[in-house]
Formats: C-alpha cells, structure tokens, sequence
C-alpha cells in the first residue's frame, strides 16, 4: 500500500530525513519507533505533502504520488492523524466530522461515514452537537480519528495518538485501531511508548537521527536484549 523510497527533507536548507525507505502492505498495521527528535513527525509531514520532500519517492498503492499536495494524496486515500489532534475547538463534534468529509462527494457518504465513526467511538455520536472545546483530551483524541476516517482512507497515518491519555483511553483506542486493520485498512503509528506500539502493530521501524536504523517483527523487537539502549541511543548493545 505504502512505498517510501530515499526519502529527504527538512526544515530550510538543513535535512532532518537521510534517504529514509519503508513499506507497509495492505491491511498490515507498521509502528514507526524513536526517541524525541529522530524525525518520526518530520516523515509524516513530509508523507502528507505538508513538508517539502527534497528526494525520494513515494509510492501508494502502486501509484507515483511523489509531487502530489496534500489534498490530492487525501483524495488519493491517505489521511492523517496528526500530533496534537488540532481539533476544531470552537466547532461542534458533527462539524469538526464534516470538515474531515470534504473529498466525499455524496450525500449518502456522508451519512456512511457518520455511522461508521459513531460505531467505532459512541461516545461522540452522544456529544454530537457539543463543541469540540468542551471534550476530555481522550474523546478529543477519538475526533481527531474519527475525522480523519470520513474521507474513507485506505491508508491511515497516526502520529502520537496516546499522547496524554488515560490507560481506560488508551485501551479504548488501541481496540478501535484493531477493529479498523480487521475492515482492511492500512495503518502507520507514529509512537514513542514500545509497551502500547508493540502491541498494536506487527511490524516495526525503529528511526534515530532521521534515518531508519532497524526494522523487524514486534514480536522479534520486544524480544531483543538490546532494546533499550537501541532505542535511547545511551550504550553500545548489551550482549545476551
């Protein structure tokens, strides 16, 4: 579904991405692993168009779509989750709902894809009418993901998502995204917390300093000894 080749990019003349490749297969659910700084939110602006990409390509579905804006991949079937969910505060849940519904073109879409958000995270089909403002950080969070799943994407890229909740929250999340790879939708996680990624996702990338430096299976990942220090960047491996 995803194919990320050489990718470069940064923020004005200095590269923060060196030549970073990944793939995530159809329906496959990949976390994207690293320490604060080792450019795992800088990747996913550069994916979405939102940060100019130097080189590389980028790949979905099959498609070249390595010069497409942001709202062409969207319209492609990629959407994102963003870090800090920048939720419309002053706008109503069903409003914030709508905006994420733009590239749909059909009434009766519309309706589909409410119904499908409401199933996935009743909470917000009861707070419907209430302004985004007013939602607890978890239910804020559901919003943010419930928005980006009105455009019916075929890809979804989360960045951060658990950040600041509650375990009750979290869990209900990670049950959410479970539900969401089982109707066939392709995920990428952007997350620092191993203990919550590890356990949503089968396949791993672990970044630092803005270059991919290992991917594996999370099952063959928790397993590793080296874990830690691989991915706090503090020794040299330990031996087993």
């Amino acid at each position: 579904m995803l194919d990320v080749s050489y990718m470069s990019g940064g923020y004005g003349r200095a590269d923060v991405l060196e030549n970073v490749s990944l793939k995530v297969a159809q329906g496959e659910a990949v976390a994207l692993l690293g320490p604060n700084g080792a450019g795992k939110s800088t990747l996913m602006a550069a994916l979405t168009a939102t940060l100019p990409r130097r080189a590389g390509t980028l790949r979905l579905d099959g498609r070249d779509l390595s010069r497409a804006r942001s709202h062409d991949l969207v319209a492609a079937g990629m959407a994102l989750v963003p870090e800090g969910r920048l939720i419309f505060t002053p706008f109503t849940v069903r409003d914030n709902l709508r905006l994420g519904a733009i590239a749909l073109s059909r009434r009766g879409r519309l309706a589909e894809r409410h119904d499908y958000v409401f199933g996935l995270f009743p909470r917000l089909a009861e707070r419907v009418g209430q302004r985004a403002g007013t939602l607890s950080g978890g239910e804020q969070q559901m919003l943010a993901i419930g928005r980006a799943l009105m455009s019916k994407p075929r890809l979804l890229l989360l960045d951060e998502p658990f950040l600041g909740l509650a375990p009750m929250i979290v869990s209900e999340i990670v049950a959410a995204l479970r539900k969401l790879q089982r109707d066939g939708l392709t995920i990428l996680l952007v997350e620092q917390k191993l203990d919550i990624a590890l356990t949503c996702t089968t396949r791993a990338y672990v970044m630092l300093k803005g270059a991919v430096a290992l991917e594996s299976s999370t099952h063959d990942l928790a397993q590793r000894p080296d874990l830690h220090d691989l991915y706090f960047k503090l020794s040299a491996p330990r031996t087993p």
